[in-house]
């Protein structure tokens, strides 16, 4: 992840990515139920023999494809949810850094690097300390070296470039440690092109719902969680109390395949197909 990369992602623009999927998984879940709940009960209290028991259990396996598309469109735009939220604070650290070099008016440069001007008491030879260049530095060994040199440098510009620029390469590798973490999981989020899900589909989604967990702890653990140990009465309280935005970004994951607990490079994009 370079400078201008970072400088123009926009993390706003995967959480409007995730809101999809999220719509795309509430729709299907919806479905899912109506099937179950409504349509094939309907049927089975109304029609007997085998064309309709074919036809029950063809309603069996669309829910079990609504149920799929659910869980994997849930865990999609959880990842993208969590992708967005880690990478804004990456991009907050270097804005943040960017406005105190300006306000220093110091120049970046488009590799990160800082220039500051000449400043300081004059020397024995009447000269004003020469300005310069620095790069930042993250290996500690290298920064402990960088901040010393700008300590004893006459010129108190050189202390605060070689801080801005830290700074600057610190946020950088923190977006690029972020998106190196999310392409994976994300191009693993795949189905295959067929409509039947298999066992091995169902096993696929729970490797997926793990990886997305796991992934995305940081996130996860920052979203409102309800009363630990908590009656019915208070998970109902405490979900009156959220606002539509985190009922609706902080849902966390979907279900699970059968029940069980879901999960809800990577900057350029997902892809909005998905076959399953």
């Amino acid at each position: 992840m370079d400078l201008a990369t970072l400088k123009a992602l926009e993390p706003a623009e995967f959480l409007e990515a995730a809101d999809g999927y999220r719509s795309t998984s509430d729709m299907a879940s919806g479905a899912k139920d109506r099937i179950e709940r409504r349509i094939a009960v309907a049927m089975r209290n109304s029609l007997k023999g085998e064309a309709a028991t074919a036809a029950i259990k063809q309603l069996g396996e669309l829910s079990k494809n609504f149920h799929y598309v659910q869980i994997e469109c849930g865990l999609v735009s959880t990842a993208l949810e969590a992708f967005s939220y880690e990478m804004g604070a990456a991009k907050r650290k270097l804005e943040a850094a960017l406005d105190a070099a300006r306000a220093a008016k110091f120049t970046v440069h488009a590799d990160g690097s800082i220039s500051y001007p000449p400043g300081g008491e004059r020397g024995e030879d009447g000269k004003v300390p020469e300005g310069g260049t620095v790069s930042g530095l993250t290996d500690g060994t290298a920064s402990a070296v960088g901040r010393q040199a700008a300590n004893v440098d006459p010129n108190p510009h050189h202390r605060l470039a070689q801080e801005y620029a830290d700074r600057i390469v610190g946020a950088l590798k923190e977006a690029t440690e972020v998106d190196e973490k999310w392409a994976p999981k994300l191009r693993a989020l795949k189905a295959d092109d067929d409509l039947t899900v298999s066992d091995t589909d169902w096993a696929d989604a729970s490797s997926d719902t793990r990886g997305v967990s796991e992934a995305g702890k940081k996130y996860l653990d920052s979203l409102p969680q309800p009363p630990e140990k908590g009656s019915p009465k208070d998970n109902a309280q405490w979900w009156k109390a959220l606002s539509a935005e985190e009922r609706g970004g902080g849902g966390g994951p979907a279900p699970g395949p059968r029940g069980r607990g879901g999960g809800g490079g990577a900057h350029e994009g997902v892809s909005g197909e998905r076959n399953g």
